[in-house]
């Protein structure tokens, strides 16, 4: 997975987004530059040839061309994940299509030994091509049948041995890329999965909510109300009561609203003691398993600290990030008087921008004296909120 550097977000030093590691510094191209050694059995097959010079010069131009596209989409298409892709499906037909016009026109010149180049082209096949399994494996079959047809049609020598080197790596890559694709599917159905959690956790987090709000305002409207038309009926008949009843009318619209403004305020304000509960259960609902401080047992200064109400927009806004972007399996959160960690285990994603959240949290952080700092790779994302003692 592309890597995210580690950074100190700071409002002073934000900058654009995150730039994820370049393909070629991540040394992927290593992987696939390690099999072009092969490739010299068909240089050594052109230089050995009765062509001319001439002819010579452009086989090997046309090896060194089959090599250099070969590369490139190892490192941009082959090995990389569907999020990480660059290359749009017609670029990668088309290069696949000029790797197999490569092999055609160098085996007037290279005869048998052009089929050397075979397994390059399978692998291409079934890893950079954006056709689905079934056409990856007639284009395999078919890449073989040929090994067997032209040499017989042209009268060539063939080389069984060749053949059945040839027919196991067509078997490995279909295998590989069936593989890759039912991983691809599993991992779908997680997301899928992950994400409708989530918007449930949400949808059950609106109704407790309406819950709150219908338990303060329902019982106290209704005794209003009553009221109100008690009191209507007394204008007349007893002033003195309908005075009374009015003034606590009055006293309760009053509660009522101090009540909702309480429950706003606790929305709007988290607590660390309930965006603690909140996390565990979203995270929960996401499928992730959750490492978090609990009160029984745990120092109750870390909640009523001066930093406990940052903490919890800290937490609040990481573990957000977690079940949303992270596809991480395990989240752990540490807290003590003066800093907060949150570490999950998942992949490390490029939606990790100061434009998400992060640039607000640590505006936040700076206000108060702190710094925010956030790091990301293939083995995890890590946000921090930590205050150096004075």
């Amino acid at each position: 997975m592309i890597a995210i550097q580690e950074n100190l977000i700071h409002p002073k030093s934000i900058g654009p987004a995150l730039a994820p590691t370049s393909p070629w510094r991540s040394g992927r191209w290593v992987f696939g530059a390690v099999w072009l050694f092969f490739m010299v059995y068909p240089a050594i097959g052109i230089v050995t040839s009765d062509g001319a010079i001439v002819e010579k010069v452009f086989g090997m131009a046309m090896i060194s061309a089959f090599a250099v596209i070969y590369l490139l989409l190892c490192v941009y298409s082959m090995f990389v994940g569907e999020a990480e892709e660059k290359l749009s499906p017609a670029t990668r037909t088309a290069a696949v299509a000029i790797l197999v016009a490569l092999m055609v026109a160098s085996m007037p010149l290279l005869k048998t030994s052009a089929f050397a180049m075979a397994p390059f082209v399978m692998a291409a096949i079934a890893f950079a091509a954006p056709w689905k399994g079934r056409y990856a494996l007639i284009g395999i079959v078919t890449i073989i049948a040929a090994a067997v047809a032209v040499p017989e049609f042209f009268g060539w020598e063939l080389d069984s041995g060749f053949l059945i080197v040839m027919i196991i790596v067509g078997i490995t890559m279909l295998f590989s890329r069936v593989m890759r694709d039912a991983q691809r599917d599993r991992e779908t159905v997680v997301e899928r999965q992950r994400a409708l959690n989530a918007q449930l956790a949400v949808v059950a987090e609106r109704e407790r909510v309406a819950r709150d709000v219908h338990d303060i305002l329902g019982h106290s409207l209704t005794v209003i109300t009553v009221k109100s038309e008690l009191a209507g009926r007394l204008v007349d008949l007893d002033p003195g009561r309908a005075k009374t009843e009015i003034d606590e009318v009055t006293a309760l619209a009053r509660e009522a609203l101090a009540e909702v403004r309480s429950t706003v305020g606790n929305l709007r304000t988290p607590d660390l003691t309930n965006t603690i509960a909140a996390a565990e259960s979203a995270l929960a609902a996401a499928g992730i398993t959750a490492d978090l401080p609990h009160a029984d047992g745990y120092a109750s200064t870390i909640y009523e600290g001066p930093h406990a109400t940052l903490f919890a927009w800290v937490l609040r806004e990481a573990t957000t990030n977690v079940v949303r972007h992270s596809g991480a399996t395990r989240c752990e959160v540490t807290i003590s008087t003066d800093a907060i960690t949150i570490s999950d285990d998942g992949r490390g994603s490029p939606v990790l921008t100061y434009g998400n959240g992060l640039r607000g949290l640590a505006e936040r952080v700076e206000a108060e004296g702190g710094r925010l700092t956030v790091s990301s790779d293939a083995t995890g994302t890590t946000v921090a909120a930590r205050f150096d003692d004075r």
